[in-house]
């Protein structure tokens, strides 16, 4: 597996073989099999934020990835909390705990096996060498990525991670949400039989139910609310990235 430090151009002739569009996406498609091979949801969670992690290490540019490597800790904090609920509470009493584990890993693992292998390649590679394979047959990717790995390396930091996310959760969570609606919905009949906020998550990477971000207001099972909370994680976490950086310089 390449080392997720490394960028290279499509023309560096050391990469020309490692950027070729079926040696490369092959090269990629394995780091997201090599994440997904654990049976179990919660080794494969760690696994898939652990890819989010290196990647976001790699090319801190794309906000997307690097709200991803927070959203997919909280992922598997809501599939821990789901298995602890037990017959004696609330929880246990409206949802089916093996159920609820199956939609929250369908959503974890089907965002990240579509997304990442798009994200990683255009950041090894380039945004024009993925255009062009994608554009040739070699593999496929939704145009709304193939744009935003275009924003991504003009610069328009912003532009690239709405357009991810609208693909994110109009195109790839919703599905999601329908395979699973039963589901989801007694999950979030439950939570509201729960004290304080169970819905709204933190930017944070372990489990911890302090300092959420707010969901007041939007309705989670609407793909383009959830794009609007989207935006709101995203504040957050470039609010908590700057806050951590002037404390580590010493300023404010």
């Amino acid at each position: 597996m390449d080392d997720l430090s490394t960028t290279r151009a499509a023309n560096d002739p050391v990469a020309g073989c490692e950027c070729s569009c079926d040696r490369g996406w092959q090269d990629v498609q394995d780091e997201v099999n090599q994440a997904l091979r654990s049976d179990d949801p919660l080794e494969r969670n760690r696994q898939i934020t652990a890819a989010y992690d290196g990647l976001a290490e790699a090319d801190p540019r794309n906000i997307w990835v690097r709200l991803a490597s927070y959203v997919s800790v909280q992922g598997g904090c809501a599939m821990q909390r789901t298995q602890a609920w037990d017959a004696q509470t609330l929880g246990r009493m409206v949802v089916n705990p093996s159920e609820a584990m199956d939609a929250l890993q369908d959503a974890n693992r089907t965002i990240f096996s579509n997304i990442y292998p798009v994200a990683r390649f255009a950041q090894k590679c380039g945004a024009k060498q993925l255009r062009r394979c994608v554009e040739s047959g070699a593999f496929e990717a939704d145009p709304s990525l193939l744009d935003a790995m275009d924003m991504l390396e003009k610069g328009e930091l912003r532009t690239a991670s709405d357009l991810i996310a609208e693909h994110e959760q109009v195109d790839i969570v919703q599905p999601v949400y329908e395979r699973h609606a039963d589901t989801f919905r007694d999950l979030m009949r439950a939570e509201a039989l729960i004290p304080f906020d169970q819905t709204s998550i933190p930017i944070a990477k372990h489990c911890t139910r302090d300092n959420l971000v707010s969901i007041d207001g939007l309705d989670v099972r609407d793909p383009r609310d959830r794009v609007q909370y989207y935006r709101r994680l995203v504040n957050r976490m470039l609010q908590q990235e700057r806050t951590s950086r002037h404390g580590a310089t010493g300023t404010w």
